[in-house]
């Protein structure tokens, strides 16, 4: 028998010897936080149920289960509306980690070694957050370099050449009508990503979220600043620099925007850059911004197909050139295709480009 003195009342309480099972402790949180039902009444109807709670898979038959026992004897209804379960992360041969078996990674080395945001990466782009998770630097340096390493290359040639011509995006805007079929493009791509990364993250689809994310960089960077390098090295300042300028400018800080939740830090530090530096008016913070909105009229579904025939061209092409041990510097007379689909000339003209014909 155990005497404790409050030390706020100074009066002695007694700890009995029957001690209840410490999982119905956990699974009354959602009304004994707020002392519920003596006070607070309207803050546990706000509160209550969850959106959304998420612990390991362990917590199926613990924390999971005890939260939905006890609300159900109470209130008759669950105390969530979705369970994330996130699944154990496990060696790069699928072993359990542990410290006995010497294959365990502090996460502090690792974050100090690869950085938060790569680490983050690896687990949104590798697979559904419910499944095992295999954890080796091989595998993050990999997501870091395909993804996040493409992301700041493209932005850095931004930077380079919008500081060689001190160009300051609040000065101009995105004249649609103005564009070329490319820039065109891109913005079509750019609003279908966000359409489609956040129909995904509403629905927990967490790998197809992060691959549109990367899909769409991959596009920005070894497609659309490929094929527009040139029209950022012209002198001047003409239309058709400003566009390129302003197409790049709202695609890269858009993506920032998207892939804010995922990696936080690298699209905090792009905004401030790009944004925040030259607009004082604009949120302090990235994480701080409206989510993008899709621009529907943007979105020119012909136009997206019609590209991806092409890059689907200048892939086979390339194959093709060596498979006979042509490289792509020497020039060919001609190229004929078999496919079911008609291009415009000017998809045609870039084929023609890209392949040297």
């Amino acid at each position: 028998d155990v005497t404790i003195t409050c030390p706020e009342c100074g009066k002695q309480m007694h700890r009995v010897p029957e001690v209840i099972d410490c999982w119905f402790d956990s699974g009354s949180m959602p009304f004994a936080q707020h002392h519920y039902p003596f006070e607070n009444e309207d803050l546990f109807k706000q509160q209550f149920p969850a959106d959304f709670i998420s612990e390991a898979v362990d917590q199926t038959r613990g924390w999971f289960y005890s939260l939905l026992a006890i609300s159900t004897l109470l209130f008759n209804k669950a105390p969530y509306k979705n369970v994330i379960v996130l699944g154990h992360v496990q060696d790069e041969n699928g072993q359990k980690m542990s410290k006995s078996k010497g294959n365990a990674v502090d996460p502090f080395d690792a974050l100090e070694k690869y950085g938060a945001d790569a680490i983050r990466w690896y687990f949104y782009i590798n697979s559904a957050p419910w499944l095992p998770n295999r954890f080796h630097g091989k595998a993050v340096q990999e997501g870091q370099r395909k993804f996040m390493g493409t992301l700041w290359n493209t932005y850095a040639f931004f930077v380079l050449y919008a500081n060689i011509d001190n160009f300051d995006a609040t000065k101009y805007t995105l004249e649609y009508d103005k564009l070329p079929v490319m820039d065109k493009w891109i913005l079509s791509k750019m609003n279908t990503m966000v359409k489609d990364v956040d129909y995904n993250l509403g629905n927990y689809r967490i790998p197809e979220a992060a691959r549109v994310l990367q899909d769409f960089v991959d596009d920005l960077s070894n497609w659309y600043v490929r094929r527009s390098r040139e029209r950022f090295w012209a002198k001047g300042m003409e239309q058709d620099k400003i566009n390129a300028y302003m197409t790049l400018y709202t695609a890269l800080v858009t993506v920032s925007k998207a892939a804010a939740p995922m990696i936080p830090f690298m699209t905090e530090e792009i905004y401030q850059n790009l944004v925040k530096s030259v607009d004082a008016s604009a949120p302090e913070s990235i994480h701080l911004c409206d989510y993008p909105e899709v621009q529907n009229e943007l979105i020119d579904e012909k136009l997206e197909a019609d590209m991806d025939n092409v890059l689907k061209l200048v892939v086979m092409g390339r194959a093709c050139r060596n498979a006979s041990n042509i490289k792509n510097r020497q020039p060919i007379g001609q190229m004929f295709v078999k496919a079911g689909f008609d291009l415009p000339e000017f998809y045609q003209e870039i084929v023609s480009d890209e392949l040297n014909v």
